[in-house]
């Protein structure tokens, strides 16, 4: 049996340690030890983008929180225009760079197809900088509206990060939001906040808690 290798780690702006493993070629993010993300499956991400990105009109913007191993961003390019922008905005520098060296490969290299934009920055600064300019947004930060592991990311999800995300949307834009939790209050929220709410259920992602995970989509009324 070929071994489970350790090859780099971060640290996250709170402290929490970032590791990257290696095992017979595939490769796993794992966050203060537990199971963040795999290259074996990656359904969940791929799910992000294709409730939001598809039939989206040229010239389109979309902005996706959270690059992880690359395959929401590949799967938005996939189904962008030739003349889109996808805005990808990354919190941990080393996952940029390990997108672009070790783990390209897994998601066709997202990173260097020329309407990829990288942002290494807090989403939550992002974001309010658009105005009436992306036609979607995606999110896989945290464990989604609730609980939290990291305090400050609740602002995305409470009534100022979501007015915040509707400002920055076009009309008839959409936002989705990958939940640990079958969050009932969420969807609520969505509403007050000036979206038509659609919850998705879809596959289980590794590590996380329960068995499947929840993908909440919201059109910009």
């Amino acid at each position: 049996m070929k071994p489970r290798v350790r090859i780099a780690e971060a640290r996250t702006p709170d402290g929490k340690l970032l590791e990257l493993y290696e095992h017979d070629g595939a490769h796993d993010i794992v966050v203060d030890r537990r199971p963040l993300m795999s290259s074996r499956k990656h359904q969940s991400e791929e799910d992000l983008a294709s409730l939001v990105c598809r039939g989206l009109p040229s010239r389109a913007r979309v902005l996706i929180g959270g690059l992880g191993l690359g395959f929401t961003l590949r799967a938005a390019l996939d189904l962008l225009p030739a003349d889109a922008e996808a805005v990808q905005v990354e919190l941990i520098p080393e996952v940029v760079a390990w997108n672009e060296t070790r783990l390209g490969h897994h998601a066709d290299h997202p990173l260097q197809d020329p309407r990829t934009r990288v942002v290494v920055d807090d989403v939550r600064r992002v974001i309010p900088r658009y105005t009436g300019a992306l036609h979607a947004v995606i999110l896989d930060v945290d464990n989604g509206p609730d609980p939290m592991v990291a305090d400050g990311n609740a602002w995305l999800y409470a009534k100022e990060g979501l007015r915040a995300i509707h400002r920055a949307l076009v009309p008839g834009g959409r936002v989705a939001v990958w939940s640990a939790t079958d969050d009932a209050v969420f969807p609520r929220t969505l509403r007050r906040c000036g979206f038509e709410a659609l919850g998705h259920l879809s596959s289980a992602r590794p590590g996380r808690k329960g068995g499947r995970h929840f993908v909440f989509v919201g059109r910009r009324r």
